[in-house]
């Protein structure tokens, strides 16, 4: 069985979406485990979908942070696996299913799917998706050390009750990337999905990406510089990828510091570029930061009304 956890928070149109996903799943073998972190109740929304899915609804009325919500689902959880699931976010039909079948045949323990990003709410794959973006990196052990690749919401893995594997409470950003890294630590072997599995929701509303770039160093800088104390470089090659986003963070802090705006999604910007070239066994390029992070603003257009222009060389965004 596997169980699909959901953190919740006052966002009961999206998690009404997210369980219509759930309970849309081809494999029938799950429960849903949602716990209310905080907020207004959703017990209207459990109601709807309580006659067609098996769900339990664990409540606190004091928000505790989404890793203590998902912390306290993995207790409660009956499963042998568990998938992971925010609330604004949605499976496509097979995602229960690809991941299932994929555990059972490929001997690993934790797999995830390809995630398509979309800046408006859908919930099945658009005929024409060429213009957006998709999560799809390939698992590379040595490389998840430097950034994190992985979508939450495609994840499926063993139930890690038995182990001492489980969210860190004292983090409030990259959270799920630590989650992810003490898996690998503990043993546990990753595998790629061959498609595309979930939606991951980038509507464009302020949120707890656009308020962590208002104060320096950035909540990011902090995480990825306890992240990278915590676990150690799996390569030498990773630690040179370490170094660059060491000055990648040093750089956009001044920005901020300097009353300078953060491009869109510049941080997944870098990851798409350096994954590629640690693909290709290459050092990281070292004009790229100079293009993501201008220290001088763009110089207005005819266009853009004298804003700081950023038109990066690709288009994949996410947050």
């Amino acid at each position: 069985m596997i169980s699909v956890l959901i953190p919740t928070r006052d966002r009961p149109g999206p998690l009404h979406r997210a369980l219509r996903s759930v309970a849309r799943q081809t494999y029938r073998h799950f429960e849903v485990i949602v716990v209310r972190d905080g907020g207004h109740t959703v017990e209207p929304v459990i109601d709807r979908w309580q006659r067609e899915i098996p769900i339990r609804l664990l409540e606190s009325d004091t928000p505790n942070g989404v890793s203590h919500a998902r912390n306290r689902a993995i207790a409660a959880a009956q499963g042998d696996h568990v998938a992971l699931l925010d609330d604004d976010d949605v499976f496509l039909p097979h995602h229960l299913q690809a991941a299932a079948d994929a555990l059972r045949t490929r001997r690993v323990d934790a797999v995830y799917g390809q995630a398509l990003v979309s800046p408006t709410w859908i919930e099945d794959l658009p005929r024409d998706r060429g213009h957006l973006p998709c999560k799809d990196y390939a698992f590379d052990p040595a490389f998840l050390s430097v950034a994190n690749t992985i979508h939450t919401g495609s994840v499926v893995t063993r139930n890690p009750a038995g182990s001492p594997v489980r969210f860190d409470e004292t983090l409030d950003h990259c959270e799920d990337w630590d989650f992810l890294l003490a898996l690998r630590a503990a043993g546990h072997r990753f595998a790629r999905l061959d498609t595309i599995t979930s939606v991951y929701h980038q509507v464009p509303v302020p949120g707890a990406v656009h308020t962590a770039y208002q104060s320096t160093p950035t909540p990011f800088t902090r995480a990825r510089t306890l992240l990278y104390d915590r676990w150690p470089a799996a390569t030498g090659r990773a630690e040179e990828y370490r170094d660059w986003f060491r000055r990648f963070d040093q750089r956009l802090d001044t920005l901020i510091a300097n009353g300078r705006g953060v491009p869109p999604h510049v941080y997944e910007h870098a990851v798409r570029e350096l994954h590629a070239t640690f693909t290709d066994r290459r050092s990281p390029d070292r004009d790229l930061l100079g293009r993501l992070l201008p220290l001088t603003p763009a110089a207005p257009s005819r266009h853009d009304g004298g804003a700081f222009a950023f038109r990066p060389a690709v288009t994949h965004a996410v947050r």
